[in-house]
């Protein structure tokens, strides 16, 4: 099986892929709300994490998969009093079954205050 980088990496001049593809299997970087100019988006947790999901959509359809096909996930917060509003957002997102998920507070790079990664299982039939 070969490798493939998958998605279109918003910060230019970062040495990582946006997501990879690997078979069936599709593990997406950590991705923030940054918007096509590459600037953060700002706002609220909702906000952030709004635009946050829908570039990890993004890196998603790249490769051919859903939202549908996330099996796990980790949310990195800035700060846990937005766990809150960040779940609700979140759960807006996905079908059930949700994704297993982490959620952790940690320190993020460029203003964010919320980042997503996960992993996706394409399924085959649909």
């Amino acid at each position: 099986m070969n490798k493939e980088s998958v998605g279109k990496n918003r910060i230019g001049g970062l040495p990582f892929s946006p997501g990879v593809k690997y078979g069936d299997l599709v593990f997406v970087s950590g991705q923030g709300p940054i918007g096509k100019d590459g600037k953060i988006i700002t706002g609220d947790i909702k906000i952030q994490t709004r635009a946050t999901l829908e570039n990890f959509r993004d890196v998603l359809e790249a490769a051919g998969a859903t939202m549908d096909d996330v099996v796990q996930t980790t949310v990195y917060l800035k700060d846990l009093a937005d766990y809150q509003g960040m779940n609700e957002v979140y759960a807006s997102f996905f079908s059930d079954p949700k994704p297993a998920r982490a959620t952790v507070k940690a320190e993020l790079l460029f203003g964010m205050i919320v980042e997503i990664q996960g992993i996706a299982a394409i399924r085959r039939s649909r």
